[in-house]
């Protein structure tokens, strides 16, 4: 029996996860402006700490998007534990806070495996007021990407670099690819940022990748409102130190202003961070620095768009000289800003579920 043709538009972590899932019972064709090795400002997958942390829940869509957390969760204790390839490692994740905790946050974390909340002899001493502890994944973000892509590879599905100006544009373009199969009835949206979506908006972040290896997630939740984040990468990736959140920001450009603050304040809090220059063991502790970079986030005024929608495609007749119209099933699952790793297996799912059910 002919398999369906489905295209994936977009390659970060939402959209190869869905050509993953969605590759194990359908021909996959992936078409995306950049593909894992690239390194673009747009292209936030592979310059993301990747990291889990939770988030607080206080609406429906919060509910949602946690559940899919928890799926996701999960799926990566599965991963972490049977293919180390995958770059993904479980590690103790240190939460530090310059205000006293409150019940909420506390509870939020307690849902979580691993949570221990510190003694004041535990925290590190400055402005810092509590702390706790909990499990977290972590992961080597370009090393993921390109997993992912292998293996659905493996199940068949091919990747194109092409940059489309509107979702139906997807099928003539995934046709062209794939002459042997028959043409799309389904395309998923995993673009991000959607096509013309009013409600999506850019955050920009700016982060720092440093070659000192360390063995814990750290956030440090500082008095003036900012957040200060270390998160290793796996598989000799470094870490990844932070950063900012500026929405609606649309420079691409690092400040220098806030590589200096970030240094100085990662510094402070894990001054067991700092370390040799490598291969001379007798020379100063400190950050190495391999690169700052900005990265911006796909956010979404209402968070993560998870929907399917029959829109109507016109395409040329057979004898090339009018135009014929069809219903084309567009499944959306884009505007997970912050989140995209941490609810992307379970957003898969929901994406397969949904092609599926058409």
């Amino acid at each position: 029996m002919t398999k369906a043709h489905i295209v994936v538009v977009g390659a970060g972590v939402i959209g190869l996860t869905a050509a993953l899932q969605l590759s194990q019972d359908y021909d996959v064709t992936v078409l995306a402006t950049h593909l894992p090795g690239d390194w673009a400002v747009d292209f936030v997958s592979p310059r993301a700490g990747a990291h889990f942390r939770p988030t607080p829940v206080n609406s429906e869509q919060d509910a949602f998007e946690n559940t899919l957390m928890r799926e996701s969760f999960d799926k990566f204790k599965q991963l972490s534990d049977a293919d180390k390839s995958s770059g993904v490692s479980f590690v103790p994740a240190e939460e530090y806070f310059d205000s006293e905790l409150s019940g909420k946050d506390r509870d939020m974390f307690a849902a979580w495996p691993g949570f221990r909340l510190f003694e004041t002899s535990e925290l590190p001493g400055g402005t810092v007021k509590a702390g706790l502890t909990y499990s977290a994944w972590v992961l080597n973000s370009p090393v993921y990407l390109k997993w992912l892509q292998a293996k659905a590879g493996e199940n068949g599905a091919i990747f194109a670099r092409e940059t489309l100006s509107a979702i139906p544009e997807a099928v003539s373009v995934a046709s062209q690819h794939r002459k042997d199969l028959p043409c799309p009835d389904v395309v998923v949206n995993a673009s991000g940022s959607g096509f013309g979506d009013a409600a999506c908006f850019p955050s920009r972040g700016q982060f720092i990748l440093i070659s000192n290896e360390y063995d814990k997630t750290i956030s440090h939740h500082c008095g003036d409102g900012n957040a200060t984040v270390v998160i290793p990468r796996p598989l000799g990736g470094g870490t990844v130190i932070g950063g900012t959140k500026e929405h609606n920001n649309w420079s691409p450009y690092n400040s220098d202003a806030a590589i200096h603050e970030i240094l100085q304040r990662v510094a402070a809090i894990c001054p067991d961070l700092l370390q040799p220059a490598p291969g001379v063991p007798d020379s100063k502790p400190e950050l190495h620095v391999q690169e700052a970079y900005i990265g911006r986030r796909p956010m979404r005024k209402g968070g993560l768009r998870l929907e399917r929608e029959i829109v109507e495609l016109t395409e040329t007749t057979d004898d090339g000289l009018g135009s014929k119209k069809r219903d084309l099933c567009v499944v959306h699952c884009y505007g997970a800003g912050p989140s995209g790793y941490k609810i992307s297996w379970g957003a898969a799912a929901r994406v397969f579920d949904l092609v599926q059910n058409r």
